[in-house]
């Protein structure tokens, strides 16, 4: 049978080899070294001897002159093959693995498995290999579903022929890690279609080019991977290997890619596990929602949410903006004084320069807050535009506020998402935890190790895969080390605008520098009697005296509490709860805990390598070209070759072995990227310029 092979393939050689170089490569050879491709020891006896038998019969043509010209001549550079028995044919799908021909042992191992042939595990074998790999290198290119279909395809052969459990386990490991990866891409504006297109052509008739059904496919894998976790700060595995700081950070760039109902229909989802911090992000989309929308129905729900998150967590800046936005401006003011966020109040203060209250600033801060924070973070409100005075006029807002009881509870119609437990000290202001605002710069993911990749040696497929380290996110306000405010550069409200009022409580107005002013027409005052503040209603004098006696009754209270503490040990410390600092820089993902050893300094360079060292660019000056191969080794698979007098850039210099003391890897247009000999023995191949 013909295959796809010739001798100096089968010995990883050059055309050009001599015969020093062809019988060293015959020792190196002879002897199977997996190395880091642990799977070359599942082929089978028969494959390994056989393809030991391919290595000699290579070497006995080559080392001999006449039979190595005979040969040369017959050898088609273009098209190369060989015959060999069938018998020889595992062993050739054991070389074309080894030397990183993944597709020609895809093709020859899918023909034997038609014909019928004996050796059949060593053909599904390389099929899964094959499979394995250029998934990897898929990956390592950056086209994650094809990465993905790849190591399915391999996966399910296995599975169908129950083999290798051990290469299905490393399969799933693999599928396991690329999910985040496919999530992003599958929700991001310009989805890899051209790759998903042409890799599902046969399966599945183009059915995943619809983008709708690509972006369903990704919020599909985003909640499997939600409930394997148990929610966003659950302790389950998911096979991702991301920690929970990895994990919000992903969530962070996720959301950029949901759009608005697709953030509320996930986070008020995931806040009934509970979630604190689905339970702020649903509250934050219901926001986003009702004042976008003029829809004061969703602020009230999402004020259920802060509520119930109030028992844990400092919101009271975004219970003010709730208040508000429900015309409820006293309470507004209240929320506001319990906030502790210096940046924010001090912006609210001096944009309420010569007012009673803090009302103007808090308005000029609700309308700076949405525009920064918040319509960011959405795939459809990136441009989106709101005021407050577009929406406290618009009539289905007033008719809203108008109808609203005086007194509610917040929590009415909210499930269940925290714990139930006895209130305890605020902690910090949740946005800290999940991140208001992702900056423009974002790393790129890190992509998994791959056979062909540049630049270093070969990384072995049983390593851990790495995981997507995810961008830098600043906390709320702003805690990325740059000075001001986020909203100081903004503009300031024109002053034809800062005239026009607005609604705020359904029987008041109040221009954007928030002081009241009456409305024409009648009053309405929501069953009140009489004039005057509603917020502020008489108060009888025997309620007035009932207060003052309660007031006393809790006076003794607190001054048996106090004596009481000077005799009673302090109480342990609440258990915190855990905070994730999404400002961080993002941490690797690696299976151990362990920090990285620090590597030891560098030797002195001497000899050849010092002699290279600093080389930028380099001219072959071999008469016949030269090899480029995929690792600094004459092992090395080969990817390519240069030409007599081409001119090369150098990105590395590393020391080898033996007849070549010195690797260069190049880079050059229109050639594959990898390394050359600078010199084999005696014999320079390259020159510098």
């Amino acid at each position: 049978m013909r295959v796809a092979l010739d001798y100096y393939r089968v010995l990883m050689l050059s055309a050009r080899a001599d015969e020093h170089q062809i019988e060293q490569a015959y020792q190196e050879r002879l002897e199977l070294k997996p190395g880091e491709r642990s799977w070359l020891l599942q082929f089978s006896p028969e494959a390994v001897e056989s393809r030991a038998q391919l290595i000699q019969e290579a070497a006995a043509v080559l080392l001999n002159p006449e039979a190595r010209r005979n040969y040369d001549e017959h050898l088609t550079p273009a098209d190369p093959t060989l015959t060999v028995e069938e018998s020889l044919l595992p062993g050739v799908l054991c070389l074309h693995c080894e030397s990183g021909e993944y597709q020609a042992a895809l093709d020859l191992a899918q023909a034997m498995l038609d014909q019928g042939h004996p050796a059949r595990f060593d053909a599904i074998l390389s099929r899964a290999i094959g499979r394995l790999e250029l998934g990897r290198e898929a990956w390592q290119q950056g086209s994650y579903e094809e990465a993905a279909l790849s190591l399915q395809a391999g996966l399910a052969e296995l599975e169908e022929y129950q083999a290798f459990p051990q290469m299905q386990a490393e399969i799933r490991v693999d599928l396991g890690k690329l999910r985040p990866y496919r999530v992003l891409q599958l929700l991001s504006h310009e989805p890899d279609r051209a790759a998903v297109q042409s890799t599902l052509a046969e399966a599945s008739k183009g059915s995943l080019e619809d983008p709708a059904l690509l972006r369903q496919q990704g919020l599909s894998l985003l909640k499997a991977m939600l409930d394997e976790r148990r929610g966003i700060e659950g302790t389950g595995q998911d096979g991702s290997g991301l920690s929970t700081e990895d994990f919000l950070r992903f969530i962070q760039r996720v959301r950029r890619q949901l759009t608005l109902k697709e953030q509320q229909e996930l986070f008020e989802r995931e806040a009934e596990r509970p979630s604190m911090v689905a339970t702020y992000l649903a509250a934050q989309v219901l926001l986003a929602g009702g004042y976008l929308d003029n829809r004061p129905a969703l602020v009230r729900r999402a004020r259920g949410y802060l509520t119930r998150l109030a028992q844990r967590q400092d919101v009271h800046l975004e219970q003010a903006i709730c208040s508000l936005l429900l015309g409820r401006t006293e309470e507004a003011l209240q929320h506001l004084q319990s906030a502790q966020e210096e940046e924010a109040l001090q912006f609210i203060e001096e944009h309420s320069a010569g007012s009673p209250d803090q009302l103007p600033g808090l308005c000029r801060f609700t309308e700076k807050w949405f525009e920064v924070e918040v319509f960011p973070e959405f795939r459809d409100l990136e441009t989106a535009q709101a005021t407050l005075q577009a929406y406290f006029d618009n009539p289905q807002v007033q008719a809203y506020l108008d109808e609203m009881p005086s007194r509610e509870d917040p929590l009415e119609g909210i499930p269940g998402m925290l714990s139930p437990q006895s209130p305890s000290p605020p902690q910090p202001h949740l946005p800290a935890m999940v991140g208001p605002r992702v900056t423009e710069q974002t790393q790129e993911l890190n992509r998994p190790p791959s056979p062909l990749q540049r630049g270093g040696a070969l990384s072995p497929p049983t390593t851990p895969l790495n995981t997507p380290r995810m961008a830098d996110l600043p906390t709320y306000p702003s805690a990325d080390g740059l000075e001001g405010h986020p909203y100081s550069d903004e503009p300031e409200i024109p002053p034809a605008r800062s005239r026009a009022s607005f609604r705020v409580s359904g029987t008041e107005s109040y221009d954007l520098e928030g002081h009241r002013r009456n409305r024409s027409g009648p009053r309405r005052n929501r069953g009140r009697a009489g004039g005057g503040d509603p917020y502020r209603p008489a108060i009888p004098a025997g309620v007035r005296l009932a207060g003052v006696v309660s007031i006393g009754i809790i006076s003794l209270i607190v001054i048996w509490q106090m004596l009481r503490g000077l005799f009673t040990p302090p109480p342990a410390p609440p258990i915190e709860q855990p905070q994730v600092q999404l400002d961080e820089p993002p941490v690797a993902i690696n299976d151990s805990a362990q920090p990285e050893p620090t590597p030891p300094p560098e030797p002195e360079l001497t000899g050849p390598l010092a002699e290279w060292q600093g080389v930028q660019q380099v001219r072959v000056i071999s008469n016949d070209g030269i090899n480029i191969r995929q690792q600094p080794s004459l092992t090395g698979a080969i990817v390519g070759a240069a030409p007599r007098q081409a001119l090369l850039r150098v990105v590395e210099v590393q020391s080898g072995e033996g007849q070549v003391p010195v690797w260069l890897r190049i880079e050059r247009d229109g050639a594959p990227g990898g390394w050359i000999a600078a010199q084999s023995g005696t014999t320079r191949l390259v020159e510098r310029p």
